[in-house]
């Protein structure tokens, strides 16, 4: 299977989410690879998003996770406003952990897509609201 990533916008939920598909990353230069991909989807927007991440079919290695960490904090700051996650395998799940806490973006992970957009849905109504955010860091 190739290297594929969608990114699909619902109007309805005013939502991107971003689906990956065999991007295994090995090392720095996928990584980059990575980042240059996902920067060219996000880029497209006017402004900064809403971001559903399914990290099924995106599998992150220890080889690459430092780097992985670093960029995605960069990535997550640039384009979004805040980002929730779904699915993925352990070892993915555990770098976006870890580099959400060593880079202070969010981390978010939840089971399934509609845990994930209750728990956006639900962050965006306390922010407007005026509380805090009810899930923790936000992605810029």
């Amino acid at each position: 299977m190739a290297w594929k990533m969608s990114f699909d916008y619902d109007e309805r939920n005013d939502v991107v989410t971003a689906t990956f598909e065999d991007c295994i990353l090995n090392n720095a230069l996928d990584v980059a690879r990575w980042r240059t991909e996902v920067e060219s989807y996000l880029s497209r927007y006017p402004s900064k998003v809403d971001l559903l991440i399914n990290l099924d079919g995106l599998v992150v290695k220890y080889t690459a996770g430092r780097v992985f960490g670093r960029e995605r904090s960069e990535v997550l700051a640039r384009y979004t406003l805040r980002s929730f996650r779904y699915g993925g395998d352990e070892m993915t799940k555990m770098f976006v952990s870890t580099s959400g806490t060593i880079n202070g973006a969010a981390v978010n992970v939840y089971k399934t897509r509609d845990d994930a957009l209750a728990a956006l849905l639900a962050d965006r109504k306390a922010e407007a609201e005026g509380r805090p955010s009810l899930a923790g860091k936000r992605a810029g």
